[in-house]
């Protein structure tokens, strides 16, 4: 049977000793129980589980388990996961991922503050950016706050926004400690390929943001470009973005991101968190990568 699994974090009061099953059904495998007077945290509901006096609701916990909702009471929800149900692509955590022990490069009122930066300045393109796709315009906001917003929020004060746009360029990893794993591994191998000319009008542009960050000047070719962070290996197919510095403009920042992600979606179609964790790549630093974005996404749609 195929279950309608809807976004809805929250929370409720177990009532009487509850079954945790594997699946929202009465038959399902029993993994465990909940004593009456239990905390149950949840972050999804399902609408057409195994009905059981009539009520065919119930809750998914936060290791992908579930819970008959007959068996609770004093039941909160969140606002933020009410406003995504309606998304054609919600964002519903899989099983056994959950948003603990995160990592997070911005605090919850950081994320705020750049997302209403970001509303301000460029909301009128974003919208129209995802008007025919099935990712709201949250997630843009969510994925510039995972990428880049830990460097810009300290200059939206005092700089222009377009400048801002042109000064997104981050990730010396190549050069820094060599972690670097696709074209170019660093600033050597840009210049076997593309010549000095072109990797001095990086060099020129990343010495800029350097000095903006209070740091002296480097001989290294940088690796991400854009509030997005379009990484330097697409150098191969689509130089113009790099060479002609189209990361100062935001509908080609914007267009660079919705295309890849519409790109993943063809894999996992009605699946946004490995859509995002696809953008990202693969392996655990994906799959954190993803929690941090969703966890990202709830507080915009709490604080926005």
């Amino acid at each position: 049977m195929s279950y309608n699994i809807l976004p809805q974090s929250g929370s409720a009061s177990v009532k009487v000793r509850l079954n945790i099953r594997e699946q929202p059904s009465a038959s399902s495998t029993l993994l465990g129980t909940l004593e009456p007077n239990t905390k149950l945290t949840f972050d999804a509901v399902v609408n057409n589980g195994d009905s059981i006096n009539g009520n065919a609701v119930w809750y998914r916990d936060l290791q992908g388990h579930y819970l008959w909702s007959g068996g609770v009471t004093e039941v909160v929800t969140s606002t933020a996961a009410q406003k995504y149900a309606a998304s054609a692509l919600p964002p519903i955590l899989p099983p056994g991922i959950n948003l603990q022990n995160l990592d997070l490069p911005v605090t919850n009122s950081r994320c705020i503050r750049a997302t209403q930066w970001l509303k301000n300045n460029f909301g009128t393109q974003i919208n129209s950016a995802i008007t025919n796709t099935q990712f709201p315009p949250e997630l843009l906001y969510a994925i510039a706050c995972q990428e880049t917003a830990i460097y810009w929020i300290k200059w939206i004060d005092d700089q222009d926004p377009a400048e801002i746009l042109g000064r997104c360029i981050f990730d010396a990893s190549g050069d820094i400690n060599g972690s670097r794993s696709v074209f170019p591994r660093n600033t050597a191998a840009f210049i076997e390929r593309f010549g000095q000319d072109k990797a001095d009008l990086l060099i020129k542009e990343a010495n800029i943001t350097r000095a903006w960050r209070g740091w002296g000047e480097k001989q290294w070719v940088y690796a991400g470009y854009g509030i997005f962070q379009y990484d330097l290996q697409f150098v191969l197919t689509d130089p113009d973005f790099f060479f002609q510095k189209k990361w100062y403009n935001i509908e080609d920042c914007i267009t660079k991101v919705v295309n890849e992600l519409q790109d993943k979606q063809q894999k996992y179609p009605n699946d946004l968190f490995n859509i995002v964790k696809a953008y990202n790549g693969s392996g655990t630093n994906a799959i954190n990568y993803a929690r941090n974005v969703f966890q990202f996404l709830e507080w915009i749609g709490n604080g926005v």
